[in-house]
């Protein structure tokens, strides 16, 4: 009895909110149907999405749980699952021309966080969560960073919004500026992966642009997560340093915990692929149940957008936030370009 009240409960919290995924993805694809190719199911359901958060405005009580589900575990899964598309090698050239990239651009983005802020007048709490949102994997990193760093809750949410606000912002306006300047799949993919914040904006511009780009821009920035954990050990170190903090922070942080392990099932499932485990029509499965895992989880993107929350940014932060972001795109299209463009 107590399995199936627990299993009821389960189905309770989540059901409402898949569902909404659901609705939303199949609206996507049936409109999708009659419009421009080049628009895409991605696009749309992120559309729809925001429609829907800021006019019918859906209860989070009943919605949030299931969304909150199908963008985080959900997109993972996917995401490991999209590893049986590719091949290990792949994932190897990729990641280890990223990961050069990525590391100048992080140490970009703090020296950039910081000139600007400084002048700005951004207190040191605000400018480090910027920055860890902006340059590796968003919200996951803001949320990692902040007991860290003690910040408070305006101060968590400020750069929550930040991030929330200019990454949807990159996933529609990325794919443009991407075919105004006729990018590769693999070069915008690689830039989209190293420039835009969060890893569900990064895999919704990515396979807004295509598929092929889709699968670069993933892989890429499943390399850039990586780095989470010397980075929020560099910014404990450094805040406890500038602080003099007396908490110790070395007990707070849990290596294991931080490290996003769904990245090891993807490279599993991509090792596997190499390996001739999966065959042909294995993989190929594999891969189209991805895509739609993917577009299921993406629908919640949209439906995370609040226009209302944005207003407690603050000027100064969002000044901030607008000028690195804007700048990161910039470096982030000519680096990528020397390293991947064609």
């Amino acid at each position: 009895m107590k399995i199936l009240k627990k299993v009821r409960e389960l189905f309770n919290t989540y059901t409402p909110g898949l569902l909404l995924l659901v609705a939303i993805a199949l609206a996507a694809t049936f409109l999708a149907q009659y419009l421009p190719s080049y628009i895409g199911k991605v696009f749309i359901a992120i559309i729809l999405g925001i429609l829907i958060a800021n006019i019918a405005r859906p209860s989070k009580k009943i919605f949030g749980a299931g969304i909150k589900l199908g963008l985080s575990r959900l997109l993972k899964l996917a995401i490991i699952l999209m590893g049986a598309g590719i091949s290990f090698a792949e994932v190897a050239s990729l990641g280890g021309r990223g990961i050069l990239i990525i590391a100048l651009l992080i140490c970009f983005v703090f020296g950039l966080v910081f000139l600007i802020g400084r002048f700005l007048g951004v207190s040191l709490r605000r400018k480090i969560l910027i920055a860890v949102g902006v340059c590796i994997c968003g919200n996951t990193a803001i949320v990692t960073a902040a007991p860290l760093i003690e910040a408070k809750d305006e101060e968590i949410a400020m750069a929550v919004g930040i991030v929330t606000l200019f990454g949807v912002i990159g996933v529609l306006t990325y794919p443009l500026i991407g075919t105004a300047l006729s990018m590769s799949d693999t070069w915008f993919g690689a830039w989209a992966g190293t420039a835009i914040n969060d890893t569900s904006q990064v895999v919704a511009a990515g396979f807004i642009y295509s598929d092929a780009a889709g699968e670069v821009a993933t892989t890429i920035k499943l390399v850039r997560n990586i780095m989470i954990v010397p980075v929020v050990l560099l910014v404990a170190f450094f805040y406890r340093k500038r602080t003099n903090a007396q908490t110790d922070t070395k007990q707070k942080i849990n290596i294991i915990k931080i490290f996003p392990m769904f990245i090891l099932g993807f490279a599993l499932f991509a090792l596997l692929n190499s390996l001739g485990v999966f065959t042909e029509a294995v993989s190929s499965v594999l891969v189209q149940i991805s895509k739609f895992i993917i577009l299921l989880a993406l629908s919640g993107i949209g439906l995370g957008v609040d226009f209302k929350k944005f207003k407690a940014i603050g000027i100064k932060p969002f000044i901030l936030g607008f000028s690195v972001e804007v700048l990161l795109a910039v470096v982030a299209i000519f680096a990528t370009m020397l390293v991947f463009g064609i």
